[in-house]
């Protein structure tokens, strides 16, 4: 006869203990079952990267076959543990409590955290405010995105086709101003609210930046500034092939210093690349000026005073580290669920948010995650301003391939980075395009 089974006379409570202590064992052990499959080189890490897309874009409804895997995964594994466990006799007591004694060792390492962020860094430090700084920036910001005058702004329109609004190549330019020089006029009467706003901030010197480093905080809205350089462009352009160099290069001067003093005290990449921008449209006219009237002495002498000043090594630094500074302000100390959230409304379900908080510890190391964000902006910075740009790519490879490459331990953190370092090679090839601009026309001021 065979022996009785020593559980069967185990009273009710105690069996029902039991099963229930191996049911939150099983959640455990599922919940890093999923962390290893998310971590790992699978489909189901695209469809874990796929889910942070949508959250990052903001877009209309989450990839579905994303949804349905992770969704459906998570019960089935459980199933899944919960059996073979019972199966393999791992319902004892002492089994089961050197299974919690393990997990939570593993849990404890996902856990640690680097102990602080060796790159610490401010906004206020990459980008110190000033004497007159804040109104500066109130003038500034009268033209933000969420303020009346950003929000409700209406560029001027073109009858089609619309026009290309780039003064190079400079023949296809003058062809464009020419045929259109009624549009661009009374464009420009229209914009006179804008040139009057470009005035008082000129007249109060250099152009603040006090943007806080909020993933919500306001920058300006980038439909005035283009309308007002390009069509600022246009009548330069016009005066030029009228033969008043003078009064031509008088028009360009406000929107070429307002391309260049965006940049200095730029705290978001954002208003810096706008600045770089209307830069080279303003050096791109410069040219096309001097190419097609006579100015007189004093006019090229404003014009050369114009492209003074500023340290383009420091500038090309200054990019990566306010990107960095900006990202370590917003995000350092926030938990997964929050940083989801900040990305976009679609991302802030209450019930998502909650859960991903109260799973941040265990998913995301804040101060690991911005150490490999911080030894990648040094890098990038270093070799910005040296000029070393063939070497930018491959450095973003390294940290997409090997620093950021999702594993087991702080996947969230991981997966994010891979999700959300910019081109940075074509932000500072645009930059350095521009100051290889700046130094030709002041050679070509210095000749005549």
């Amino acid at each position: 006869m065979s022996a009785p089974n020593p559980t069967s006379a185990e009273p009710l409570r105690q069996r029902g203990l039991r099963i229930a202590a191996l049911g939150i064992e099983t959640l455990l052990i599922t919940f890093l079952l999923l962390l290893g499959l998310a971590a790992a080189p699978t489909p189901l890490r695209g469809q874990l990267h796929q889910l942070l897309g949508w959250s990052e874009f903001g877009a209309q409804a989450a990839p579905s076959g994303a949804v349905f895997w992770w969704g459906a995964l998570a019960p089935l594994l459980a199933i899944g543990v919960f059996l073979g466990s019972w199966r393999l006799q791992l319902r004892s007591w002492c089994r089961i409590a050197f299974g919690y004694a393990v997990v939570g060792g593993v849990f404890a390492y996902l856990v640690h955290d680097d102990p602080t962020i060796r790159r610490p860094l401010t906004l206020e430090q990459v980008s110190p405010g000033f004497p007159g700084a804040e109104r500066s920036f109130g003038v500034m910001m009268r033209y933000g995105k969420a303020h009346p005058l950003g929000l409700n702004f209406k560029a001027p329109t073109f009858k089609d086709p619309f026009p290309t609004l780039v003064p190079e190549p400079s023949g296809r330019w003058r062809e464009t101003v020419a045929s259109r020089r009624a549009e661009f006029e009374a464009n420009w009467i229209e914009l006179a609210p804008v040139r009057a706003w470009l005035t008082e901030l000129e007249a109060l010197g250099p152009i603040a930046d006090l943007t806080p480093a909020h993933a919500d905080a306001e920058i300006i809205a980038f439909q005035p500034l283009r309308s007002l350089s390009q069509h600022g462009i246009a009548i330069a352009s016009l005066q030029a092939l009228d033969g008043h160099g003078d009064e031509a290069i008088d028009t360009l001067l406000p929107i070429l210093q307002l391309g260049r003093g965006l940049q200095p005290s730029s705290r978001t990449l954002v208003r810096a690349m706008i600045g770089v921008v209307i830069e080279r449209l303003g050096l791109e006219t410069a040219n096309f000026i001097l190419d097609n009237a006579a100015a007189s002495p004093a006019a090229r002498a404003r014009l050369a005073a114009a492209l003074q000043g500023g340290d383009s090594v420091a500038g090309a630094r200054h990019l990566l580290a306010i990107e960095y500074a900006f990202e370590l302000g917003a995000f350092g100390g926030a938990r997964a669920g929050d940083i989801l959230a900040e990305w976009g409304p679609r991302a802030n379900h209450p019930w998502l948010r909650r859960t991903l908080n109260a799973l941040s510890p265990f998913i995301y190391n804040p101060h690991a995650t911005f150490n490999l964000y911080g030894d990648l902006y040094s890098d990038l910075q270093g070799l910005a301003g040296r000029r070393q740009l063939e070497q930018m790519d491959p450095r973003m490879k390294k940290f997409i391939d090997l620093d950021a490459r999702p594993s087991f331990k702080n996947v969230f953190g991981k997966s994010l980075a891979q999700l959300t370092v910019p081109a940075y090679l074509k932000v500072t090839e645009n930059y350095w395009r521009a100051q290889d601009q700046r130094a030709a026309l002041v050679a070509r001021l210095s000749k005549q």
